[in-house]
């Protein structure tokens, strides 16, 4: 059984989103190799939540290498690899409690699993001008995912904003453990989906101080949408997770960056916001504080706050079938809001740097924006830790 939601969370959660993605008039002006360890562990399930003895859940081991160099006057190359492990149990599906109050059931068994993932992108400079293209490859023991990706970013000489602009497809396939078997006979065998992304920045310098910078995005995600692994309670049985295979998702965000010169620090401000065909809403508020302290030492303090509705499809247990045959009782479809606290100390001294972070995230129904009737009772806590290495040639 893949390890979906860990590698999602993971993914989507744990970024501290700390640049703002602008354009780049040159190429890398120096040779760089980055180095990241993780260790992401998700909290266990409350008893009183958990159908059963199994609480525990995923923890991932990572490890991610980049590389980045110049070629030449006009160009630069870089390449990311990433490989991660996974074991643990997962939320497997929602039956009623007492009182009709939902508990979680576990996959059970340990999961073992594990993932690499390889990207190349080369871009070419100009004065005015950037051209990107990547390319990459990610396997797990059941998945297989292609991508392509076009970036495009322009300044004119002079002024005081920059445009970008991206494409991005993604092939992917899927294999479920034991698909067909006779002990999983509705789990698929294998399947296939896409991913189309199209995406749009403009960025404006304010004044010596500070930046901002707003964007739009789409996506339209096509084929099996569904969750093998899980499934969901109708009327005293089970039935597999059954979702639209179309998704399209339009996001919006705005992003701030203010330096303090006096305090030696910077202000990160962002906003986003997001709306899709299956009714889910979300909206995402994060700040961050860097501050230097003599030059050498740089540490970044941040929170996210998270909000989403459900989609129209979900409910933690069914007591029929919809008419529409969709139904899931997948906890990252409920409606839910979060909070993550970052902290990350980052150290240099001529060609080495070092850095530790780490993160906390606590997913919980009185967080969200809206009102949440029945909480999920598989929402999801996690502690996320990394440690950085780097090496820059001149």
């Amino acid at each position: 059984m893949a390890a979906t939601d860990g590698r999602r969370a993971l993914q989507t959660l744990s970024s501290a989103a700390l640049a703002l993605p602008a354009y780049a008039g040159a190429p890398p002006a120096e040779t760089s190799l980055d180095y990241h360890y993780f260790y992401y562990a998700e909290g266990d399930l409350p008893a009183g939540r958990v159908a059963g003895n199994q609480r525990s859940r995923y923890d991932i081991d990572g490890h991610k290498l980049e590389a980045e160099t110049p070629l030449g006057a006009h160009y630069g190359l870089r390449a990311d690899l990433t490989v991660e492990t996974m074991s643990g149990a997962s939320p497997w599906f929602v039956t009623p409690g007492q009182g009709g109050q939902p508990v979680q059931v576990m996959s059970g068994a340990s999961i073992e699993d594990s993932r690499e993932d390889l990207s190349v992108q080369i871009s070419r400079y100009d004065d005015e001008r950037s051209l990107g293209l990547s390319l990459g490859h990610s396997q797990e023991d059941d998945y297989r995912a292609n991508y392509l990706g076009f970036q495009y970013g322009f300044e004119p000489q002079g002024g005081q904003i920059s445009y970008g602009f991206g494409l991005s497809f993604s092939d992917d396939r899927l294999e479920p453990t034991d698909g067909g078997s006779a002990q999983y006979p509705e789990r698929i065998v294998r399947a296939g989906k896409n991913q189309f992304s199209v995406q749009g920045s403009l960025t404006q310098i304010l004044n010596a101080h500070s930046l901002l910078q707003w964007g739009l995005s789409w996506s339209r995600n096509t084929g099996f949408l569904s969750d093998p692994y899980k499934l969901v309670y109708v009327d005293g049985n089970t039935a597999p997770d059954a979702r639209p295979d179309e998704r399209n998702v339009g996001a919006w965000y705005l992003r701030w960056r203010r330096h303090f010169k006096q305090l030696a620090g910077a202000l990160h401000l962002d906003y986003r916001g997001t709306a899709d065909d299956w009714d889910i809403q979300t909206t995402t508020l994060e700040s961050h504080w860097v501050q230097r302290l003599a030059e050498r030492w740089r540490i970044s303090s941040g929170l996210r706050y998270y909000s989403q509705s459900q989609a129209e499809f979900y409910a933690p247990y069914f007591d029929a079938a919809p008419a529409s045959g969709l139904m899931s009782s997948d906890y990252r479809l409920s409606p839910y809001g979060a909070l993550s606290a970052m902290l990350q100390i980052n150290f240099r001294h001529q060609a080495l740097e070092l850095g530790l972070g780490y993160e906390h995230y606590e997913a919980d129904g009185d967080l969200a924006l809206g009102d949440v009737s029945v909480e999920n009772p598989g929402l999801l806590s996690f502690d996320l830790i990394n440690l950085r290495v780097a090496w820059h040639f001149e």
